[in-house]
């Protein structure tokens, strides 16, 4: 049975530390972190956050990493390909530092799709190297750019190399495929339900994606990592409270993890 996650923010604003505690103390095991400092009350700075979680006694899966500007990993631009790269491996360096073994990260942003070509091949296999070096993984994550992680995982051979497959994204652009095509190469998971029309970050069972055809095509055999949610609540849901929502996430996810 693998451990289940959820990430870190779940649509309840309150600070870092009281979220962690209420997601330990529904159940999970583990939570993923948006790479950035938190503004607010109190502010905290993302070098601390490790820390905050693993003295909660959770396992902290990942870090998410920023997207800005990310289609620069595909411009013919070298100067624009080379800055949004090293952003990139100070972020792997940062997994390296703060012993964090994934880094998850988007190959595009927006709604304008970049090109497939071989300057984002040599963006990534440029990061895949540095993640070898690092010994961290990363995780591309299947967004709009639809056939972009099959164009990527066959260019490049890496252990250090896969994808975080994100429920919601797949229904929306078609790509359940991914699950069966590169099922050796799953490193992380981003569970959601959505209405067939947007990207709505509902908890599974509130949408229209067929969990028995997920649970069917989940590959329980070479996938080692956690069952993660990338959720928020609906209005009803948040009308219950963070801790209501949690206990729900929690039960949603255990319903699920019945392969």
């Amino acid at each position: 049975m693998p451990k289940f996650g959820i990430f870190s923010w779940f649509g309840f604003v309150m600070s870092l530390s009281k979220r962690i505690e209420l997601i330990k103390n529904a159940g999970f095991d583990s939570t993923s972190l948006w790479w950035e400092d938190e503004e607010g009350s109190p502010s905290i700075k993302k070098n601390e956050m490790p820390k905050i979680v693993r003295d909660s006694g959770l396992i902290l899966e990942n870090i998410h990493v920023p997207f800005n500007d990310s289609n620069n990993l595909w411009s013919e631009t070298a100067s624009a390909r080379d800055k949004i790269v090293k952003q990139h491996v100070t972020w792997l360096e940062d997994c390296a530092k703060f012993d964090i073994p994934i880094m998850v990260m988007h190959i595009m942003e927006g709604n304008m799709t970049p090109e497939l070509n071989k300057y984002g091949i040599e963006s990534m296999l440029y990061l895949t190297k540095k993640a070898e070096e690092y010994k961290v993984k990363i995780a591309a994550e299947n967004t709009k750019l639809v056939g972009g992680i099959h164009f990527i995982l066959s260019e490049i051979q890496s252990d250090h190399l896969g994808f975080c497959y994100d429920s919601s994204h797949a229904r929306l652009q078609g790509e359940e495929a991914l699950l069966k095509d590169f099922d050796r190469r799953l490193i992380a998971v981003h569970l959601s339900d959505n209405d067939g029309q947007k990207d709505r970050h509902w908890l599974p069972g509130n949408g229209v994606i067929k969990w028995s055809e997920f649970s069917n095509s989940f590959p329980k055999h070479y996938y080692s990592g956690n069952l993660t949610l990338e959720v928020c609540p609906t209005d009803e849901e948040r009308k219950a409270g963070a801790k209501q929502f949690l206990l729900k996430a929690f039960k949603s996810l255990s319903s699920l993890a019945n392969f």
